[in-house]
């Protein structure tokens, strides 16, 4: 707050006193006051005019600074009037109760809000596990027909990336509140890779791809088995995607243990990733070049595994070559 204009905010106050102290001068004229009387009259009105306005102006000035100080210090804004100080004044109840019809107001919308999000998520995962019956039923009938023309069809690779678009959005749904539906445990690495693979062995078997696993079968992390192979099955999918159209993918599995961490990398010998591009992967709806000529990505992929690891303390990174391969990290 500044002095002046709190000043001139409140002319109308200095205009008062103004009238008083004329009106006292010109009585004393008069009656032939004393000079001296009138100037001292006239110099008392000024000062006391002046000092109310100071005692006032530092007491509002205080008020609202500790209201911003305290403002400030706080992650929930809103919640301010919860930890401010009660008010002698009227005016400072006055204000203390707007913010706290505005406290109220604001946490029902919010409140009404979480509540169709909601809805909406508990949707979404009620039409993902419906949609995943035909998906299912399908994929028996082309297993059980092995030998007709409709398994020759592509129709079970067809399948295979529905199922992974629905788990996506399954998955994603359900990322605002993993910490709601995980349980972090001791899980084997070997196995949690073999089962990401196995699940993705129709399309790597096509490609004719070449799995390295370089994971003694003993080794053990720390993770929610559920989430961290959705994260794996969303990595391979990537690597199918962007596997180079003339040479034979190589998909490579490695662990290491790095300063008392240990640390999953997934490696592959794709297209690999322009290095101006590199530090948006992550970023949700993001697609770069590789996406847009013609590869149907959604920028989802990367940017929802990001988001889990965080969720589950763990650190993703990435490193890439344009032409040479893609390189992911995890550390447990």
């Amino acid at each position: 707050m500044k002095f002046l204009r709190y000043i001139k905010e409140h002319a109308v106050w200095c205009a008062a006193f103004l009238f008083v102290a004329i009106t006292a001068d010109i009585f004393l004229m008069t009656f032939e006051g004393s000079g001296w009387l009138i100037l001292y009259i006239s110099l008392a009105s000024v000062c006391c005019c002046l000092t109310g306005f100071l005692v006032a102006y530092l007491h509002t000035k205080k008020m609202f600074d500790e209201i911003e100080e305290k403002i400030e210090a706080m992650d929930k804004k809103y919640l301010v009037p919860e930890v401010l100080d009660e008010r002698e004044t009227q005016e400072a109840e006055l204000i203390f109760e707007i913010l706290k019809k505005a406290e109220v107001s604001m946490s029902d919308n919010v409140a009404g809000y979480r509540h169709e999000t909601e809805e909406y998520r508990d949707y979404v995962e009620s039409w993902v596990h419906e949609i995943k019956i035909p998906i299912s039923a399908a994929q028996m009938i082309c297993e059980n027909h092995k030998d007709t023309p409709l398994r020759e069809s592509g129709i079970s690779d067809e399948l295979d990336r529905i199922e992974s678009n629905v788990e996506q959005a399954l998955y994603y749904a359900r990322s605002s509140y993993v910490e709601k539906d995980y349980f972090i445990k001791e899980v084997n690495a070997a196995e949690l890779v073999r089962r990401a693979v196995a699940k993705r062995r129709r399309s790597l078997i096509a490609m004719r791809a070449k799995i390295e696993v370089n994971i003694a079968e003993d080794t053990m992390i720390c993770s929610d088995a559920k989430w961290l192979s959705f994260i794996l099955g969303q990595l391979i999918d990537n690597s199918i995607k962007y596997a180079k159209e003339d040479e034979r993918l190589i998909l490579a599995f490695s662990l290491e243990e790095k300063e008392g961490r240990k640390v999953l990398q997934i490696k592959d010998n794709g297209m690999g990733i322009k290095s101006a591009e590199l530090a948006r992967v992550f970023e949700k709806g993001f697609t770069g070049s590789n996406g847009r000529a013609g590869r149907a990505s959604t920028g989802i992929g990367l940017y929802l595994c990001r988001k889990l690891c965080l969720k589950l303390s763990h650190e993703m990174s990435i490193t890439s070559e344009e032409g040479e391969g893609t390189s992911v990290r995890i550390q447990f």
